[in-house]
């Protein structure tokens, strides 16, 4: 969108940019490189924290089609993690977090504009709420959640790893056949998931548990108490109905003269002409009648007479004998 990039430029002007990978990747699937080989080297490249990895993961890409590796020269923003600036302590290179926000207003775009707004808010202000008053029982050098279970996986990947001392802060760690170098001093590691990320690797992990560390302490500020604190240090205040505010003698703005189309507004995101459509039934689906796989009965192209399962045979019953007793209780 023309008219956002160019206020983006204006009002941020020194700001880094960062392009969503999953966009680029579906501008590369409409222009014909796509495949599960394409796919999966570009997202190593585009998940890469160190330059070896990414440029490993290119030179794949211009053995699939040089023309593909200039399509991705041109895109000027940054989009592969190793590119991304260390001190902000964010690696995502996806915009699934808007796409999150977007996909819990569902509910609500059917709704008349002013309707629309007024759910986002009552949204918007019960989140924030609850942040709120979670904010205010934290202590400052409290991780958050996400933080959290972040250091629970990369400890339990640390394990695999071993460290030796070098003298001056500085550790050999091999992970498999790899060595790495990480620095405490600088809380920094040669595999980059530290300095992208802003918490200790697995790497730095092990080091840091082996040293007898707590590894709270090398921990991103951004993932602490205080500024979560600072995060939502404000709250959105309640909102009375209309009919109780206060008198204007301003002009009453009214809607716009547009016809409204007929049928219900459409809730469902548009998808591309490439991207995946979402299917009502899985593939792995039985048949009743046939016993194949990827129908069901109704679609059964067999049918009933020509099923390749033996029939099923109906269990024998036992006549049961009449006594005396139970004709004198008929009559």
């Amino acid at each position: 969108m023309k008219g956002v990039d160019l206020a983006v430029h204006e009002n941020f002007p020194r700001a880094t940019r960062r392009c969503c990978a999953q966009h680029l990747y579906m501008n590369c699937k409409n222009g014909g490189w796509s495949g599960e080989l394409f796919h999966k080297i570009f997202w190593i490249a585009a998940n890469a924290y160190n330059p070896y990895v990414y440029n490993k993961a290119i030179e794949k890409i211009t053995e699939f089609d040089p023309n593909a590796t200039k399509y991705l020269d041109t895109c000027t923003e940054q989009w592969s993690r190793h590119q991304f600036d260390p001190t902000v302590c964010c690696d995502h290179n996806t915009t699934n977090f808007v796409e999150s926000f977007n996909a819990l207003t569902k509910p609500y775009r059917d709704l008349p504009l002013l309707s629309l707004f007024e759910a986002i808010r009552e949204w918007s202000m019960e989140r924030i709420g609850v942040r709120f008053d979670k904010a205010a029982n934290m202590e400052p050098n409290h991780l958050t959640d996400y933080a959290k279970h972040e250091m629970e996986l990369r400890s339990a990947e640390s394990r695999f790893c071993y460290s030796t001392a070098c003298g001056g802060g500085e550790f050999e760690v091999k992970d498999g056949n790899v060595k790495f170098l990480v620095n405490l001093h600088n809380s920094t590691c040669g595999c980059g998931v530290w300095q992208g990320s802003g918490m200790p690797c697995k790497h730095g992990l092990r080091v840091i548990y082996n040293q007898r560390l707590d590894p709270v302490d090398f921990v991103s500020t951004y993932f602490k108490g205080a500024a979560y604190k600072q995060a939502y240090a404000e709250h959105m205040n309640p909102m009375a109905d209309p009919t109780q505010w206060p008198g204007s003698t301003l002009p009453t703005i009214k809607p716009p003269g547009i016809k409204r189309s007929a049928g219900r507004p459409q809730k469902q995101r548009r998808r591309g002409a490439m991207e995946a459509r979402k299917r009502k039934r899985h593939t792995s689906v039985k048949c009743s009648k046939c016993k194949e796989m990827g129908h069901n009965a109704r679609t059964c192209k067999f049918g009933a007479g020509t099923s390749k399962a033996p029939p099923k045979q109906r269990a024998a019953t036992k006549k049961r004998k009449t006594t005396s007793d139970d004709a004198s209780v008929r009559l």
